[in-house]
């Protein structure tokens, strides 16, 4: 049965599907390596159009639709910028602050914060040089649902050497980052990063099928099931190129990635953000515009600001971000004003790192450039 703002064919009420964008799907779940599933949803101001194809569950063969919930990924990460900056607004935080200070606890002789200081700025727009924990996971992995606690995490990171020495000099996308800037949240508000999501963020845009999970690896309510190549990690799973890794626990992503969502909410949240709702103009200013050029990291980005990617396509500049979970690939892309926007997902994501899957590209960048026309 339909609930309430959707259609009984699963898409939310008011979206239709788009004959353009649903060749651009039916490419991206075609042989000869098929993803099990793929989604596009186009907004251009209130006019919504989707194209779906495959299945958002292999097992029960339910199909692919856009209203379906689903891991983010790194899409998170500009909601977690988003209530760092608010704080900035609010003075209790400054850009140029540096990690040291804020977290004096965190430094230690025989770790990567002993040196140069670090700033707020550079945790958002990955300038730290600090090395990504999740390269150092593998050994630590003992199941798919296992937790990982914060510290642990952080900790793998800070064990390693910086990427490079002097913050700031250049680009190395980390996740370490943004558990830091949860850490930071936490001591400045008293309060964890989800009660700051929800009461910034998530409550006053009405985002009801936005969570963040971290100890829960059920996904409440329908939603799309992911699927991953575990043959390196888990080598005698039964149909390891297509495993099932919807329990993968999004402790192990944290304020980097956890968040769990709707194409829907996504659209809504950078509309709002973009549209100057969440922050002052100088901040979204600073946001947008306070760019690195994301040189030696995968296209289409170009550039990162503070917590957000400014990608390259045929049409111009786009802003949002891209979020790679276990078993999960989203990109969404938003105009400067947030008017044009588009939310490309896809339910199988390789565990080791393979690069953009050509089709799925070419169907989001085609797809946000007017492929729904």
């Amino acid at each position: 049965m339909a609930t309430a703002g959707q259609t009984a064919g699963g898409q939310a009420a008011g979206s239709r599907r788009d004959p353009a964008l649903q060749a651009l799907v039916d490419q991206v779940v075609a042989d000869p390596n098929p993803n099990p599933g793929a989604f596009l949803l186009s907004r251009r101001g209130s006019d919504d159009r989707f194209g779906a194809a495959g299945v958002a569950d292999r097992h029960a063969g339910t199909p692919m639709a856009p209203n379906l919930k689903f891991r983010t990924g790194s899409v998170t990460k500009t909601f977690t910028a988003t209530v760092v900056l608010q704080l900035v607004a609010e003075h209790r935080l400054r850009l140029d602050d540096t990690v040291q200070s804020l977290l004096p606890d965190q430094v230690r002789t025989d770790n990567a914060l002993s040196g140069t200081p670090i700033t707020v700025r550079q945790l958002l727009n990955h300038t730290s040089g600090l090395h990504d924990y999740i390269d150092g996971l593998l050994p630590h992995f003992r199941r798919l649902d296992q937790y990982w606690p914060r510290d642990q995490l952080i900790g793998i990171g800070l064990a390693e050497p910086r990427y490079f020495p002097t913050p700031g000099t250049r680009f190395r996308y980390s996740n370490t980052n943004y558990l830091l800037l949860d850490l930071i949240v936490e001591r400045i508000t008293d309060r964890d990063l989800r009660t700051n999501l929800e009461r910034r963020v998530l409550a006053p845009l009405g985002l009801r099928d936005t969570s963040y999970p971290l100890a829960r690896n059920v996904i409440d309510g329908a939603h799309v099931r992911g699927y991953a190549d575990v043959s390196s990690l888990l080598p005698n799973a039964p149909d390891a190129t297509r495993f099932d890794v919807t329990a993968f626990s999004p402790s192990e992503a944290g304020a980097s990635g956890a968040l769990v969502t709707t194409a829907a909410d996504i659209s809504r949240f950078y509309r709002a953000l973009l549209q100057g709702r969440l922050l002052p103009p100088d901040l979204l200013h600073a946001m947008l515009t306070d760019t690195v050029p994301t040189t030696g990291a995968a296209p289409p980005a170009v550039a990162y600001g503070l917590g957000i990617h400014v990608y390259a396509t045929a049409c111009g500049p786009a802003y949002g971000h891209g979020g790679s979970a276990l078993g999960y690939l989203t990109f969404a892309l938003n105009s400067r004003d947030g008017r044009d926007q588009l939310v490309a997902h896809t339910n199988w994501n390789s565990f080791t790192d393979t690069g953009i899957d050509t089709d799925f590209w070419t169907a989001f960048q085609r797809g946000y450039c007017g492929g729904a026309g």
